[in-house]
């Protein structure tokens, strides 16, 4: 040990130090040395605990002035200063250090030949056997006496019966072919609570110095009802070497606790409760922090880190795999065997959907790499694994590229169930249909147009089409009008997927699906919008298909004539601006307040009007001019009784009008010409 100077303490007259634990300021730092100084006075009792353990030191000789006395004690040991009555206390603080040059080497046993430590390792040994056999992906926990930072986690920095516990399941679980790490565990509980009052909450977690880490002082003042939710994880993984293992919080069960004390009896490390305020509350959050030994089954280790998490898991998966090409000649079949079992225990473990809303952009994923690296493993049965797991809970995971590769290597016929899966139609919670996903018309497309010349290819290809092409035109979508006060900013699934649906169905010749299609959309325009799909779906497809085909196909040439008439009819004539100040009105409220509005924008002289009224009807005024669109401006004018909304017309729908006229020419020119 090493002990580093840290502060000089001087407690006045009075002076005291709550309750509270010293946090690590360095590296290896396991103790705090407090040395008090020969310094007349009185009062000033250190008071070290741990657990049930309590000691008061009292420093006499110092206090009396004659020598320096000194205590020692783990840095995590709760420990308080009490008042000072009189003279002053002085003390020199040392932070405890291990120094790394001379440190022990991590054990993962003992050393030393011992009959009854083998006796012991034998007996737990066989209890862990037990636990495992009935559980085998469930980890076993030690929890420690100490507790320990995420720096100070390491078998070498253990305290006391920590180290020999350490060593004891070490050994143990070396007989029960099992592994060992350290963690961090936290259980967190959530539970209705009540304080007999109208308080709304307080929590205690603050620290008194911002060095040391005070005690809380729980509520005892509550009345405990139900548990909402009890979480127990265990995260911040270190191996038995010291090594950081890079994998997240897997979840444990509560039955799994070793403890000297029983876990429904740990010390909250935090505490926060939320009184009754109106719409919630009423509830404690609690949590409790222990640092532990963590056992499972060797056999079981991916299923166990998976729990973590795909996305958790992803950082080990491929650090794995990337091992293959490098691994020793007669150790690859060994690590491929181990990245396929890692890799189907990920699939076990693969999230819903994933992917962003509409008005957001999806962030990228560690598991984008996942398909490719599963690709490189060679292994079939677990592909169409992942395919299946993904046609069960994700449609947003793209396959475009993942698919074709697949078949490729395995034969285009291997997942025709999987495939055929993606496709079928499926219901959400409510039993609604769900709408063909963009992600897998655009891997459809990539199976249909891959140049692979393959009987098994073209028929699986036919198949799938006609799924797709089915789904794409169900009668309820022909229903979904879009409200323009609702309308995404970016294309919908139907509008995005729909150009390689065509070009799917071109590939594979299904003529009478490519009619059906267009037709559909056509009579679907509250669904298909011209500026998001039609004149683009139009812009890319006809180049391709006169490219591949030659000409253009019939079905796609109709609807590029229609298409073309359709905004060559908008822009024959270019919005005028209004002669005067009429607007139009259209509205379907005949109120007193509505009434004037309408009265207001009949009128062509009148360019702003005053509607006092109370507060509701201002609010369904404004309500009624943003619903309908009017060109009116409004302001509400704070004089009088009651206020008044003063209306200003504007040139909003000629504003529209012309917009949506220049965006029309726009399309229009961009529009490939018809055929001749």
């Amino acid at each position: 040990l090493e002990a580093r100077l840290y502060k000089l303490l001087v407690y006045e007259e009075g002076g005291f130090f709550l309750p509270h634990r010293d946090s690590e300021k360095h590296d290896g730092m396991v103790a705090s040395l407090i040395v008090a100084l020969p310094n007349p006075f009185d009062g000033g009792t250190l008071v070290v605990r741990h657990g049930a353990v309590e000691q008061e030191l009292r420093f006499e000789e110092a206090a009396r002035g004659k020598a320096a006395c000194y205590a020692a004690f783990f840095a995590d040991c709760e420990h308080e200063v009490r008042r000072v009555y009189r003279g002053l206390r002085i003390c020199l603080a040392y932070n405890l250090v291990l120094d790394p040059s001379r440190a022990e080497k991590p054990r993962t046993a003992d050393a030393s030949p011992n009959a009854d430590a083998d006796a012991d390792a034998d007996a737990l040994a066989g209890a862990i056997a037990t636990w495992v056999e009935r559980q085998p992906a469930n980890p076993l926990v030690f929890a420690m006496d100490h507790h320990y930072t995420e720096r100070g986690l390491a078998v070498d920095l253990l305290k006391g019966g920590d180290r020999r516990l350490a060593d004891l399941v070490a050994a143990a679980a070396e007989k029960a072919g099992c592994l060992v790490h350290l963690a961090q565990v936290e259980r967190h509980l959530n539970q209705y609570a009540d304080d007999g009052g109208d308080e709304y909450g307080r929590g205690w977690d603050d620290d008194q110095d911002e060095d040391d880490e005070c005690e809380p002082g729980p509520r005892d003042d509550l009345e405990i009802g139900e548990t909402y939710e009890d979480e127990l994880i265990a995260a911040h993984w270190v191996d038995v070497e010291g090594r950081e293992q890079p994998w997240g919080a897997v979840a444990l069960d509560l039955a799994a606790i070793v403890c000297a004390t029983p876990i429904n009896d740990w010390k909250p490390t935090a505490e926060e409760y939320e009184g009754y305020n109106g719409n919630a509350g009423n509830t404690l959050d609690r949590w409790y922090h222990r640092s532990a030994i963590v056992v499972w089954s060797r056999d079981r280790h991916f299923d166990v880190v998976a729990g973590a998490g795909a996305a958790e898991s992803m950082p080990l998966f491929l650090s794995m795999t990337a091992k293959l090409s490098k691994a020793p000649k007669k150790r690859p079949d060994e690590l491929r065997a181990d990245c396929i079992r890692f890799a189907r225990a990920i699939i076990d473990e693969w999230p819903p959907n994933r992917g962003a809303s509409w008005y957001e952009d999806p962030e990228k994923s560690p598991l984008d790499d996942f398909p490719d690296q599963l690709l490189a493993l060679g292994d079939q049965e677990t592909a169409a694994r992942f395919l299946s797991r993904t046609a069960e809970l994700d449609q947003s995971t793209p396959l475009d590229a993942f698919i074709p590769a697949a078949c490729r290597a395995f034969g285009w016929g291997a997942f025709a169930p999987e495939l055929k899966e993606l496709l079928a139609a499926r219901t959400d919670a409510r039993g609604e249909p769900v709408e063909l996903s963009s992600r897998d018309v655009a891997w459809l497309a990539a199976f249909c147009l891959d140049k692979a010349k393959n009987p098994d290819r073209t028929a699986l290809a036919d198949a799938l089409c006609a799924t797709a092409a089915a789904r794409f035109c169900e009668p309820r979508l022909a229903d979904h009008l879009y409200d323009w006060r609702r309308r995404p900013e970016k294309p919908t699934d139907s509008e995005e997927s729909l150009p390689d649906l065509l070009k799917a169905l071109m590939a594979t010749g299904r003529d009478d699906d490519l009619a059906r299609v267009v037709r559909f959309v056509e009579e679907s325009p509250d669904a298909f919008r011209m500026d998001e799909c039609l004149a683009p779906s139009l812009k890319t497809l006809v180049p391709w298909a006169r490219k591949r085909f030659k000409s253009t196909p019939p079905a796609l040439a109709e609807w590029l004539a229609s298409v073309r008439s359709r905004l060559e009819t908008a822009v024959a004539e270019r919005p005028k601006p209004p002669a005067d100040w009429t607007r139009a009105a259209g509205l379907n409220c005949n109120c007193t307040v509505c009434a004037r509005l309408k009265t207001f924008l009949a009128d062509p002289g009148v360019e702003v009007t005053r509607i006092p009224a109370r507060e509701d009807l201002r609010r369904h005024l404004v309500d009624t001019i943003r619903i309908h669109q009017c060109d009116v401006s409004h302001e509400e004018e704070r004089k009088g009784s009651p206020y008044s909304l003063v209306l200003t017309k504007t040139t909003g729908s000629f504003d529209r009008a012309l917009k949506r006229y220049e965006m029309d020419r726009r399309l229009l020119e961009a529009l490939p010409k018809a055929d001749h």
